[in-house]
């Protein structure tokens, strides 16, 4: 096992697909008593993470480049030559010879950093089946020890010899999630649209379901729907506005996940990595609505890899609202498709359930 005194810097921000694997790995660390020091944004959750953890945050003002305006790239440029210095004199300076930082980088500008990391190894986890830029640029660094991948398809992407596929990092306690066995008369739907919520999603799904109502009388469907922050009242307002006789339950964000996943039919929800390794994990079946601006159209190919399993659906924005329906209407008339799906996700695996990531940090292979 590494030694205890050695430390560990976590760069994650931003977005909560970085931000919560770090946040499951910092656990797991805190358990092997290392000391962490966290780097991220402050538009993000990690500052309050790091202060339910007891884990020291520092804020850079990093930003994204891909996609910007010139003026907003500059300003990306600035902002990195920045804090690439300050980077070198709060946590490189001190240890330039003694090699005891060790740095996690999870994806996003935050990581960049690691390419100005020259005191000690570094750790690399990408969560999607497509790595981001910031990753794979980094993986060429030569003191890069681990590449961890959330998705087997990711290992195309990295020549080098040291990525492997690990599966991602869950904030789940999979024990406390519960599968019921499917009664074609009584279906409960769940609907996620992350952390931010899905607004696309949001607006078609009361209308889907009202017309559900009137072409299926019979059926009795629950519906579980986490509409995002900001989005309630109106969310609400929509299913009201359409009368819809089904047990309706809405929420900006679900108190236990464990709880939200238990006890699903199907789910609707964005692909995020952490949102398709999740389901997976809980083997429920989903129909994925891919964000189709995600950089690299990463999102659809995180929802092919289950799709080419058939173990999930795809439902591209293009014409939402009749697409969803129509699939809908399939599930509905032939339930004992979910049966069979689940099935075939029970076979596959998305989460690092062995802990592969933390052994190989502990033992800085």
């Amino acid at each position: 096992m590494s030694d205890k005194k050695k430390n560990i810097i976590i760069c994650a921000g931003g977005t909560g697909g970085h931000v919560f694997p770090a946040k499951k790995l910092c656990e797991l660390l805190i358990e092997e008593d290392y000391k962490i020091k966290w780097i991220g944004s402050s538009r993000g959750p990690e500052e309050k993470i790091c202060e339910q953890l007891g884990i020291e945050f520092y804020s850079y003002p990093l930003m994204g480049f891909r996609g910007k305006t010139l003026f907003l790239k500059i300003i990306s440029l600035i902002s990195l030559i920045y804090s690439a210095i300050r980077f070198f004199f709060e946590f490189q300076l001190k240890n330039l010879f003694d090699k005891k930082n060790i740095l996690i980088c999870f994806g996003g500008y935050i990581s960049l950093l690691g390419l100005f990391h020259f005191a000690g190894p570094i750790y690399i986890q990408e969560q999607n089946s497509i790595p981001g830029t910031a990753n794979r640029y980094l993986a060429k660094y030569k003191n890069v020890r681990k590449i961890f991948c959330g998705f087997p398809n990711a290992l195309e992407f990295f020549k080098e010899n040291n990525a492997i596929f690990t599966g991602n990092l869950i904030n789940l306690n999979i024990g406390e999630v519960f599968n019921k066995t499917l009664n074609p008369k009584k279906l409960q739907f769940k609907i996620m649209g992350g952390s931010q919520g899905a607004r696309v999603i949001n607006n078609c799904l009361p209308k889907i379901f009202k017309k559900v109502s009137l072409d299926f009388p019979e059926a009795q469907i629950s519906i579980h729907h986490q509409c995002g922050k900001g989005n309630l009242k109106k969310t609400k307002s929509l299913y009201e506005s359409l009368i819809i006789n089904y047990e309706i339950e809405i929420f900006e964000f679900a108190e236990s996940m464990e709880k939200f996943y238990s006890n699903c039919d199907l789910l609707i929800s964005r692909a995020g990595a952490l949102s398709v390794s999740e389901v997976c994990e809980t083997n429920n079946i989903a129909i994925f609505v891919p964000l189709k601006d995600s950089i690299d159209n990463h999102q659809y190919e995180n929802a092919k890899f289950l799709e080419e399993k058939n173990s999930a659906f795809i439902c591209n924005e293009n014409n939402l609202e009749n697409n969803l329906k129509e699939l809908i209407y399939k599930i509905i008339k032939e339930p004992k498709l979910i049966t069979k799906m689940k099935k075939n996700i029970s076979k596959v695996s998305l989460g690092d359930n062995q802990n592969i990531i933390l052994e190989n940090i502990l033992s800085n292979e």
